[in-house]
């Protein structure tokens, strides 16, 4: 359970719900209030004639609130935390109906996704018609490639450098061309053209990272052409990076569950077009020392009620996706929060080292290389700004520097150069096309320990 209000702070999507929170702890504007060993709960009074019933299931922590906030968890939520770990609510008898309600409604919905689960796996396959339904979609994903393929022959063959990337009719180019993927089935293509578009539009070297994008795309849609010759897993590779979607339920059966202690690395939340939000998690297996990405959608901010707070270690199984190098996971229901432990594992501070960790990125590319957002953990970093080039990581590999361009929001960076004091940190993030997106930094105490210093707060562009 969460105990500081560091903790609780930390699950604060941004700084105005941390001030609205923070104006919540009042005990007086909770008509209603209480808590036991699994939850807590409360009734915070709003604008509206009734009160936001508010409550929290601590194994996740799980957040609802039946108030209007697209905001995940919602201010109300996290004052309810922040006046728990002040000692501010009491223990109850008995919960309310509507508190049991939902614990219950969870409980019903664990149940019914293990036995969909079970039930996919012993009912019997009609590989007749799973090769139909998939060779329909395979049609409209290769009419979208090659309309993408031909889009991108007519791009080279004019030269990059006459594009204007930010002129209207060449951002209505793009913007239909990831249309016409999505129209294809092939919602993974759509979003790494509108992402890399983006990306182009504020970059220096947005030739070259313009080129090499192309020729990645290229490599993908001529694997999708051959596709009969591929084994297995490159296969879901390709299918995982065009867009395929896996039935939760089928991934549930078919990959076993990874049991380990998992701590949380760092998280983001990113926020696209239609108030489409993607939240991204990292975890780190204490004893397996594997790396996994939990990655869900959601609209409008209201997604999984499960919160995961970076720095605490999270006891159960994840099942990976398939393929030849897989990062992405689904938390199986069991992946509870664990007691404080204290600091991170050796394996992680090991893993940190720098002909360490570039090898294991190494590899992980080598096996998948259509996986371009890549976890990226590096001790004895130290930050600094460089006039003209934003904020950097200096980094030392072998006897030699390295510097790292980092994807920082200026007022965090600022933060986190405060938090290191000058000295170095081991900083975790995710590695994209030459830039760094810094999620947390720890303090390295020894040569086997480490403990969370700072953590990426709000919604990142």
């Amino acid at each position: 359970m969460l105990t500081s209000e560091a903790e609780v702070l930390g699950l604060s999507p941004d700084a105005s719900s941390t001030k609205a929170a923070q104006g919540l702890q009042s005990p007086a504007k909770w008509p209603t209030l209480g808590c036991d060993e699994s939850a807590v709960w409360g009734e915070c009074q709003g604008s509206g004639s009734k009160p936001y019933q508010t409550q929290v299931d601590l194994s996740g922590p799980s957040f609802k609130c039946s108030c209007p906030s697209r905001k995940f968890p919602c201010k109300h939520g996290l004052a309810l935390l922040l006046l728990r770990s002040a000692g501010k609510v009491a223990q109850a008898e008995a919960r309310p109906q509507w508190v049991n309600e939902w614990l219950d409604s969870r409980r019903d919905r664990a149940e019914k996704k293990e036995a969909k689960a079970a039930a996919v796996a012993a009912a019997p396959v009609d590989p007749e018609a799973a090769a139909k339904r998939q060779n329909k979609r395979w049609s409209r994903v290769d009419e979208g490639l090659a309309e993408l393929s031909l889009w991108m022959q007519d791009m080279l063959r004019q030269g990059l450098a006459t594009l204007q990337l930010n002129d209207a009719a060449t951002h209505a180019a793009w913007r239909n061309m990831a249309a016409r993927l999505v129209d294809a089935q092939a919602p993974g293509m759509a979003a790494r053209v509108t992402q890399l578009h983006e990306a182009a539009s504020v970059r220096e070297d947005w030739t070259a990272l313009l080129l090499a994008h192309l020729g990645q795309w290229q490599l993908l849609i001529d694997a999708a052409r051959r596709r009969e010759q591929l084994p297995s897993q490159m296969l879901a590779d390709v299918m995982a990076a065009i867009g395929w979607s896996q039935d939760k339920a089928e991934l549930l059966a078919a990959s076993p569950a990874v049991a380990d202690t998992w701590r949380v690395l760092g998280a983001c939340q990113i926020e696209g077009q239609g108030r489409l939000v993607e939240r991204r998690v990292w975890l780190w297996g204490e004893q397996t020392r594997r790396m996994a990405l939990l990655q869900d959608y959601a609209h409008g901010g209201r997604g999984d009620e499960r919160a995961w707070v970076v720095g605490r270690c999270y006891a159960g199984g994840l099942h990976f996706y398939p393929g030849a190098a897989p990062l992405r996971a689904m938390a199986a229901d069991d992946c509870t929060l664990a007691d404080p432990s204290g600091n991170a594992s050796a394996s992680l501070v090991e893993h940190s080292a720098a002909a360490q960790s570039w090898n294991d990125m190494a590899q992980r590319v080598a096996g998948n290389p259509l996986q371009t957002l890549q976890p990226l953990m590096l001790r004895d970093a130290r930050l600094q700004r460089a006039e003209g080039h934003g904020w950097q990581a200096l980094v030392m590999h072998g006897d030699a520097p390295r510097v790292l361009r980092l994807d920082l929001p200026d007022e965090q960076a600022w933060t986190l150069l405060a938090t290191s004091g000058g000295h170095p940190l081991l900083l975790m993030g995710e590695w994209w096309d030459e830039r760094w997106r810094v999620l947390s930094a720890w303090h390295v105490r020894a040569q086997d320990e480490a403990s969370l210093a700072w953590a990426l707060s709000g919604e990142v562009q």
